[in-house]
């Protein structure tokens, strides 16, 4: 027992976590976790590695997303994290439930934390997203944004203002579509002349041609429930947008009427990006399809603001 707890609890120097994950939430339940098959098999390799039986079965019982962000995201994670200046303590995890997501076997993401070589006592918070090939098990980027919280520095950092910041789209010449599924790129750009911050999880709307709102609302797989409003979590971190500086967050759906024949589907003519408890609203035509199970609302999910801006 000892040696389980020990290998547990190494995450304090290897970034091994230690606290069970959830699955991508949708408004009917859990969804299944479904690695690839060459990532089933790099993840089963490296738990056949681990030596003592005991040991093994503690890992066993972990959750898949936690499986695959351990063993096929952590060393990219470990090499971005230190040229943050992290030190060797990092995790891909944080305190609150339901910090690491399933979004697709080409794509984890999550909330985490480092501890800062310099000063190993002050812990930075950050968002991630683990690009994979699902092909290769291998991961194709990885991406770290750190984000604030009351004692940070972005806390100092007045809120940005609708009128300053440029919202736009982009689909990425259809790089998101594929198997019934489509997308697109949101960025914000502070075109004022004073840093300022933005939610990691702002508020993403779609509307129709009259403005009205759609029954579109984001997976619940990044918030607890008292972060959910409307459908959406509100996103407690904050980042700060330099002047001239972008964030990106990508946005999936499925667009093909494949639920059963419940032919309940929809079309969007603009998005709403709103933050600030609905005080700061910036809005972008945009051409969307959306399908949903029948009586069901559409859900979309949606990437943590981060600087990446390649589609995944």
């Amino acid at each position: 027992m000892n040696k389980i707890m020990h290998l547990l609890s190494s995450a304090l120097f290897t970034g091994f976590l230690c606290a069970g994950s959830a699955y991508a939430e949708t408004e009917g339940g859990s969804k299944e976790v479904a690695p690839s098959a060459a990532e089933k098999r790099v993840i089963q390799n490296s738990i056949d590695a681990v030596r003592n039986a005991q040991e093994r079965a503690a890992i066993e019982s972990q959750s898949a997303v936690w499986k695959m962000t351990t063993f096929l995201c952590q060393d990219a994670a470990r090499a971005v994290l230190k040229k943050r200046g992290s030190g060797r303590r990092f995790f891909l995890q944080d305190d609150q439930p339901e910090s690491q997501v399933f979004v697709g076997p080409d794509l984890l993401t999550g909330r985490g934390q480092f501890s800062l070589k310099k000063d190993p006592m002050q812990w930075v918070p950050f968002t991630w997203a683990c690009h994979l090939n699902p092909k290769t098990a291998k991961v194709v980027r990885f991406d770290v944004t750190p984000v604030s919280k009351a004692a940070d520095v972005s806390a100092s950092q007045p809120v940005c203002k609708a009128k300053e910041l440029y919202l736009t789209v982009d689909d990425q010449n259809g790089a998101f579509n594929g198997m019934s599924h489509s997308g697109t790129m949101v960025t914000l750009k502070n075109a004022g002349g004073t840093p300022c911050s933005v939610p990691a999880y702002p508020v993403v709307e779609l509307q129709d041609n009259a403005g009205n709102r759609l029954p579109a609302v984001r997976q619940k797989d990044g918030a607890t429930a008292s972060d959910i409003k409307n459908g959406q979590p509100q996103g407690k971190a904050a980042m700060t947008l330099p002047e001239g500086g972008e964030v990106h967050t990508a946005l999936r759906w499925v667009s093909g009427d494949v639920y059963d024949d419940s032919h309940n589907c929809m079309t969007a003519t603009a998005l709403q990006v709103k933050w600030d408890n609905g005080r700061q609203i910036a809005r972008v035509p945009v051409q969307a399809h959306l399908c949903a199970p029948a009586h069901k609302n559409a859900e979309f999910e949606q990437a943590p603001l981060s600087s990446a801006k390649a589609a995944p």
